[in-house]
């Protein structure tokens, strides 16, 4: 985690990828937690969220990735799924993989 801090100072996800966290009981939501240069953030509009499932078949928490990166205007999009980074790249997110960012 010191790593990602060391790269990117502040790393902002949304709201229903940490929901997925916590479901999984992922040892990553401690961390997150204790974080205070890791923000969890709501989508402000999530109608946009049942609209980009009719258009692709990306999972909950890829395309809140997605359309929070373009709510936030963000500089880097760190997502893993080679689907979904090809989705936004189309929508013109500057994208990365995890492997990429370190």
């Amino acid at each position: 985690m010191q790593l990602l801090q060391d790269v990117f100072g502040q790393i902002v996800i949304p709201q229903e990828v940490y929901d997925e966290l916590i479901v999984r009981n992922h040892l990553a939501v401690l961390a997150i937690q204790s974080a205070n240069w890791i923000q969890v953030r709501s989508l402000s509009d999530r109608f946009s969220l049942q609209e980009l499932q009719t258009q692709t078949n990306l999972d909950l928490g890829e395309r809140a990735a997605i359309l929070l990166a373009e709510e936030l205007e963000t500089d880097r999009l760190i997502i893993n799924e080679r689907a979904a980074r090809q989705i936004a790249k189309s929508r013109r997110l500057p994208v990365i993989g995890m492997v990429g960012a370190l």
